[in-house]
């Protein structure tokens, strides 16, 4: 299947089963009028399911024709999608959150039997995915009762959907694996998933630990604990004040929970084509986690759609016109750029949610482009916006529920006119950048293990368990700050993702490496190479002097020093952390190091930008500590040449 093509991938999400169906043809009208070609649409299992599963019907009975409601009669909303010319991309989950109240599971599974569920370390399972009660279970992903189900589900949509495939003529040219797969945001180490069928003898988890290690005594090694046959180990069921030699130990518990999760998309996948869903592209999304915190990495997401498949980020950011707000888009677009094949947001947050929408606030259309531009800036090839038009909590979408059109409904128009007819090289761009920044997932595995709730992609822990006394968090925080470091010098950093792929090192000059007592055996024999090559490392903050299984390593065979020469090139050592401070807060003296080495090691940035030559206040709107002043000259813009 060729590359897709962005102007082709940009959409916006239209849920027929939540209009009205008089407001369907006005509202595909309206996307069609921006320009826009793809409809994506959430097609929920709990809103077609009529009742329980009974022998004859063992998803439970289906509504796809709108005999019980007419907003359920998905033929006719895939056939007026199709007369329009639209591309439609089937959101067909088994999950979808999206404000519901199961989710997208129907309440007859998501309250069933408790054996087929996540359970916690206690072995209790866990809350599902139910915002108004708070009530139901969060499916096991691999439980085979529960794929079984899914199963069910899928042959009762799927047989719905074949006429309409793109090899069939028809305009369904995308299906969704799945929704923001996370164990519903319940990743975190003791959250799940101790469901028996995983953490048993001989059960996944001894099954993850074979295929990692092959034999017993390559996983004693690693675990620094000698057991007799692999089936020995068991998950931790409590948390670390501290990790030493038994890191790894509490790290494959957090890889197998990504082990899970891509072979869960990967039997959905399966499901499909043994349905007959071919000639389209499979896909799934990332939620709006930190991307620095594991399990839910990137890299393997990709391997588990298939070569052909894409893995989006869904962007929900409170104020983009906030520098963190743009800091924190700008981050996680350039770890995509280093970890998956082709970049996109599956969804983009426009309008906003809100269970009481009176309490919602206006959002401009200004906002709106400022959020577009600079995604396509760092990277982003493809946007689908979500919501296109307004629903249950959800309001100041580009159109009302009866497609009355809002300002911001030009931005659409603009975005797909820019990338179609304005850059009609624009498939063919890649942003460009002065540096690199070293994202090694063993580092960011420490933060994610004292991480009580992932899900709150704005708050970053620091705290237990330490490792060599430093606290888990630390690097990560370090990591995010470099970027904004590297951007007050007016230059712009890229990301290597060291396991995923160290190839592009020695296309940097400079390569900073956020500072840590761990690093991946990997990572650090790539850096090795990269410095003896001719290149420059500078690393701020601990000098990595443990592996993966916290086991001693030197960093390019040498103890910590200021300068390291090896090779062509050399290390640069900077003790001290030089990015902890919020956004907004960084040091000037610390800008002042990074901006030496760049102007030293890198000449003129590729887009100049000149420091303000005034001093600098940020201004604190909290009130709690003042305004700050930079006495050096620092940059506020940022420029990205493609």
């Amino acid at each position: 299947m060729p590359p897709p093509r962005s102007s082709d991938l940009c959409g916006g999400e239209v849920q027929y089963f939540r209009l009205e169906p008089a407001y369907w043809p006005i509202v595909l009208d309206r996307l069609v009028d921006a320009g826009v070609r793809t409809v994506t649409s959430y097609m929920p299992w709990e809103t077609h399911c009529v009742s329980p599963p009974d022998r004859q019907h063992p998803a439970g009975e289906m509504d796809f024709e709108g005999l019980t409601d007419s907003k359920l009669n998905l033929r006719r909303f895939i056939e007026l999608v199709q007369q329009r010319g639209l591309n439609l991309s089937a959101r067909v989950g088994p999950f979808c959150c999206n404000e519901m109240i199961g989710g997208g599971h129907p309440q007859w599974l998501i309250c069933g039997d408790p054996a087929m569920m996540v359970w916690d370390h206690t072995n209790r399972p866990t809350q599902g995915y139910w915002i108004a009660r708070k009530c139901g279970m969060q499916p096991s992903y691999l439980h085979p009762d529960y794929l079984t189900l899914v199963g069910h589900w899928f042959a009762a949509v799927d047989r719905v959907l074949l006429p309409y495939l793109t090899d069939r003529g028809g305009c369904i040219t995308m299906v969704n694996l799945d929704n923001e797969v996370s164990y519903i945001v319940k990743d975190s180490l003791l959250d799940s998933d101790y469901n028996p069928i995983n953490v048993s003898r001989g059960g996944l988890y001894h099954q993850f630990l074979t295929e990692r290690y092959g034999t017993v005594e390559a996983l004693s090694d690693a675990h620094g604990h000698r057991y007799g046959v692999i089936e020995d180990a068991q998950p931790p069921r409590q948390a670390a004040q501290r990790l030493g030699r038994d890191f790894a130990q509490y790290c494959d518990w957090m890889r197998f929970k990504t082990w899970c999760m891509t072979r869960y998309l990967a039997q959905l996948r399966a499901l499909h084509e043994a349905n007959g869903i071919g000639g389209v592209r499979f896909y799934t999304n990332l939620n709006p986690h930190r991307p620095e915190g594991v399990p839910t990495r990137m890299a393997d997401f990709q391997q588990a759609v298939g070569e052909a498949g894409l893995v989006g980020y869904d962007f929900y950011r409170g104020c983009y016109l906030s520098y963190s707000g743009y800091q924190s888009m700008a981050r996680v677009l350039k770890l995509m750029n280093a970890s998956l094949g082709y970049t996109w947001s599956a969804e983009f947050m426009s309008g906003t949610w809100n269970l009481d929408l009176s309490k919602v606030s206006r959002v401009s259309d200004d906002h709106m482009r400022f959020m577009a531009r600079c995604a396509l800036a760092h990277g982003c090839k493809a946007i689908q916006w979500f919501m296109f038009h307004d629903r249950d909590c959800w309001g100041d979408a580009p159109v009302s529920s009866h497609g009355h059109a809002r300002p911001s409904l030009a931005v659409l128009q603009e975005t797909v006119t820019l990338l179609r007819n304005r850059i009609p090289q624009w498939d063919r761009l890649r942003p460009l950048a002065d540096v690199a920044i070293v994202y090694d997932v063993v580092q960011h595995l420490h933060t994610s293990l004292g991480d009580p709730a992932p899900c709150a992609d704005n708050d970053l822990h620091i705290g237990p368990p330490a490792v060599a006394g430093i606290e888990a968090g630390r690097a990560t925080s370090e990591y995010e700050g470099l970027f904004r470091l590297v951007e007050h010098c007016g230059c712009q950093a890229a990301v290597i993702d060291s396991e995923h792929d160290a190839s592009r090192l020695s296309a940097f000059p400079l390569v900073i490496l956020s500072g840590s007592p761990l690093i991946s055996r990997k990572t650090a024999a790539a850096l090795k190479a990269y410095v003896e090559e001719g290149g420059t490392l500078l690393v701020s903050g601990p000098w990595p002097a443990l592996d993966e299984t916290g086991q001693s390593l030197r960093l390019l065979d040498s103890d910590p020093k200021p300068t390291v020469e090896l090779g062509k090139g050399r290390a640069i050592w900077c003790e001290h952390y030089l990015a902890q401070e919020p956004p907004e807060q960084a040091l000037a003296v610390n800008v002042q190091i990074v901006r030496q080495l760049i102007d030293s090691l890198v000449n003129a940035p590729l887009v100049r930008i000149e420091p303000e030559q005034s001093p600098v206040t940020w201004v604190d709107w909290a009130a709690t500590g003042g305004a700050r002043t930079f006495e050096q000259p620092l940059c506020l813009a940022s420029a990205v040449l493609h």
